[in-house]
């Protein structure tokens, strides 16, 4: 059974792994959303990931689950009338929900199953550990490249190396267990 795993942002990566399969047959690349709007940046990823089913449909979409609490923080902001502090909100989060509703829906509409996989799932699956203390965004980003080199994975860049893990994270899955013994 084919899997295609999808680290969804404004640079999307995706993996298709088939389990058993050498990990070297593994196919990375990268789904670019344009436009100048949540709403034609969701459209653009649904149309390219239509487009990439044409050749063949996986059997089974393991996607990393978005952040569902959006965290605020403190910006300090200096204008005419002086230094002030103010609490915001990256609007990127908020958009990167907007993608994975959308890839969902054409997903959906292929009639095949998914599950979202948080990214403390994946990471634990793929690189041993879920949470460590001092990682940031970047780290992380890091350690899933040196794991696909480890496991002689071609992936171009962080995107691809997540989506990788997130596939193979998603042969673990109830849902994916549950679509191979049908």
């Amino acid at each position: 059974m084919l899997i295609l795993g999808l680290d969804i942002a404004t640079v999307s990566g995706f993996a298709w792994y088939e389990p058993g399969s050498s990990l070297s047959s593994i196919k990375t690349g990268l789904i670019k959303a344009v436009g100048d709007n949540a709403e034609e940046k969701a459209a653009s990823l649904a149309t390219q990931m239509v487009a990439m089913f044409k050749p063949g449909r996986p059997d089974f979409v393991a996607i990393e689950q978005p952040m569902r609490n959006i965290k605020s923080f403190r910006k300090t902001k200096t204008d005419l009338a002086g230094v002030m502090d103010e609490q915001t909100v990256n609007p990127n989060a908020l958009q990167l929900e907007g993608l994975v509703c959308a890839a969902v829906a054409i997903i959906a509409a292929y009639r095949i199953p998914w599950e979202c996989v948080p990214s403390t799932t994946w990471r634990k699956h793929f690189l041993g550990m879920g949470r460590s203390p001092g990682f940031d965004r970047q780290m992380w980003k890091r350690a899933a490249i040196e794991r696909c080199r480890v496991l002689k994975i071609d992936v171009k860049n962080a995107d691809a190396a997540e989506a990788v893990g997130i596939a193979m994270a998603g042969e673990a899955c109830q849902r994916f267990k549950m679509a191979r013994a049908a």
